[in-house]
């Protein structure tokens, strides 16, 4: 299947899923990490294509799941941002991202709403999430009632 499917693209790019970055991140299945390993460390994969939302779901799975640091696996996805293996979207848009969350103690995903709302012309972008409200383009729901 793999090979038809080659056949019909002019150029090869494989994208990543959530699971199997996780699973290379944790080794908390040996199995799938090995085969994980052996994938993102294949130089004829590369560079992987790392989305948006692949990198906001790994985020959110090692830290509420895995219970990982934030400050570790923001280390965890700047390395993948720093990587020629890896083509993460929006390269520059998620550095920033990561920073604006680490500095106010947020979730990765809550500084991606406010930057991307703010690129899409929002004046705004209303939350209860507490510490959302820390970074610039996020307010108070209480403020809107």
């Amino acid at each position: 299947m793999r090979q038809l499917w080659l056949q019909t693209m002019s150029a090869f790019v494989l994208g990543v899923d959530t699971n199997v970055l996780v699973r290379y991140f944790t080794l908390d299945d040996a199995r799938q990490a090995e085969l994980a390993r052996q994938i993102l460390t294949a130089s004829q994969n590369r560079p992987i294509r790392v989305c948006l939302v692949v990198l906001v779901e790994l985020v959110w799975v090692l830290t509420k799941v895995k219970h990982w640091p934030q400050k570790d696996v923001f280390e965890a996805c700047r390395g993948l941002l720093h990587s020629s293996d890896f083509s993460v979207e929006e390269s520059e848009l998620a550095e920033q991202c990561l920073n604006e969350a680490e500095q106010a103690r947020c979730d990765l995903a809550d500084a991606l709403i406010a930057a991307m709302n703010a690129r899409a012309g929002c004046t705004t972008t209303v939350t209860f999430d507490h510490d959302a409200q820390h970074l610039a383009g996020m307010t108070a729901s209480e403020t809107f009632a």
